[in-house]
């Protein structure tokens, strides 16, 4: 389906539990109104507890949108006409006769072999048919020679995947103005002319669950965002024309999600409740975080109700040990499971947690995963990268920090003796320590 046909609806990178709930939520309720044309994808891979979430309620992970930029294959004419091998120049004339397009030659396994195109039907014919030798045995002659004749030997295949940005330079530098497209297995998947790569389509776009660029799935640049619906700080996605903005200091955005059903008298089904109930409970820290609101735990039992969810506090417990823990993960995974950047007063700033049931998990994996911030200080070019550590049983943090000296010692935690930074009773990224890193940040200019 053609990009310009569907809306994507779409959470951050690294996407925790609330990222896919309310990707899948607010898709499903827009499409009530407008059927098929909204669809949920998600922007990095699961989390061990939206894994969890998806199989409790039986439900299937929206598919992965790592980019959001034109492909080929959002530009092809897939009923573009194609002639077999065997066929004659007067087959391919006969179609290029009746569709107005040139035509590819495709082999016993679908494969293209060439495009014939006017200009090279012309080539084959211009003798027989010039004034001074034009006879009708000379024509009949060549239009019952082979296809391979009369191949566009300029022209060449480009893959349905291909972004179109990093064809164009190479199309641009060559004569032909359509192009064979192959898929994945080097079979016909049609034409792409020039005219259409040069005026490109846009994905449209809603965000959910955050509104910064350095957090949207790539690409975004290329895309049109149409509507934002979070819980976060106003961030820096920038839009072309005005759009629906819609940022509401709640626990979560699956109770955004979940109010709007709700005030639409819209029944939700119960593996879409069930995902939404995890959204609003993992954010919120099974209503523990200081970032719960009434509305959350109001809507919580609406969609307990709908989800057929007896005990909202059990699942709540089941879900957040499913995600906590270090276990055997690697040090990058560990890091990159759940990891937002920042950009403020020139500095770009990235901020990891993750959850365990008890901190004595982290005295042998400190030195592992302090490397693992420090290679993304280097490589990513952040002024200070920290690991908001959190127990989930406690209700406090430790953090781990890498970067420029002077904003770690102007963080306002007090070191303990294996170098992590003590954070009792800090358990919410957004509410609790962003606002602190980022005040320090400006504080030292």
């Amino acid at each position: 389906m053609a990009i310009t046909n569907i809306t994507l609806v779409i959470g951050h990178r690294n996407p925790d539990t609330d990222a896919v709930a309310s990707a899948l939520g607010y898709a499903w309720l827009l499409n009530q109104n407008a059927p098929g044309q909204f669809f949920a994808g998600r922007a990095g891979e699961l989390n061990d507890q939206t894994a969890f979430a998806l199989k409790h309620f039986n439900i299937d992970a929206p598919p992965l949108v790592s980019d959001v930029r034109a492909r080929i294959r959002d530009i092809v004419e897939s009923a573009a006409p194609f002639i077999s091998e065997g066929q004659t120049l007067y087959d391919a004339v006969q179609r290029m006769s009746e569709t107005k397009r040139p035509v590819a030659l495709l082999d016993s396994s679908s494969k293209p072999l060439g495009l014939v195109t006017a200009a090279s039907v012309f080539a084959v014919l211009a003798e027989p048919l010039s004034a001074n030798t034009a006879n009708p045995q000379a024509i009949e002659f060549a239009l019952a020679l082979p296809l391979d004749t009369a191949l566009d030997t300029t022209s060449f295949a480009l893959n349905e995947q291909d972004y179109l940005r990093d064809v164009m330079a190479q199309v641009m530098r060559t004569e032909p103005v359509d192009f064979i497209v192959v898929d994945e297995h080097g079979q016909y998947a049609g034409l792409s002319k020039v005219a259409d790569m040069l005026r490109p389509p846009r994905q449209k776009v809603i965000l959910v669950d955050h509104n910064e660029a350095s957090q949207a799935v790539s690409g975004l640049e290329e895309a049109d965002v149409i509507e934002v619906l979070d819980h976060h700080r106003v961030g820096s996605v920038e839009t072309i024309l005005p759009i629906r903005f819609d940022i509401d200091p709640v626990g979560s955005c699956s109770t955004l999600v979940a109010e709007r059903a709700v005030q639409s008298n819209r029944i939700i089904p119960t593996p879409i409740a069930g995902m939404l109930l995890c959204g609003v409970l993992s954010d919120t820290l099974v209503f523990r975080s200081p970032t719960t609101t009434a509305r959350d735990r109001a809507v919580s039992i609406h969609l307990a109700q709908m989800a057929a969810v007896d005990d909202i506090e059990t699942l709540g417990q089941q879900l957040l040990a499913a995600g906590a823990g270090l276990g055997t993960r690697p040090a990058s995974a560990i890091v990159n499971s759940d990891l937002k950047f920042y950009d403020v007063g020139g500095k770009s700033i990235g901020i990891a947690q993750v959850e365990i049931t008890d901190f004595s998990e982290l005295g042998a994996r400190l030195n592992e995963l302090r490397d693992e911030l420090q290679d993304m200080v280097e490589t990513r070019k952040l002024a200070l990268a920290l690991l908001l550590v959190t127990d989930v049983l406690r209700g406090d943090s430790r953090m781990i920090a890498a970067g420029r000296g002077p904003l770690i010692e102007a963080l306002p935690y007090p070191r303990l003796p294996d170098k992590t930074l003590n954070a009792p009773g800090v358990v919410s990224r957004k509410k609790q320590l962003l606002p602190t890193v980022l005040a320090a940040v400006a504080a030292l200019g």
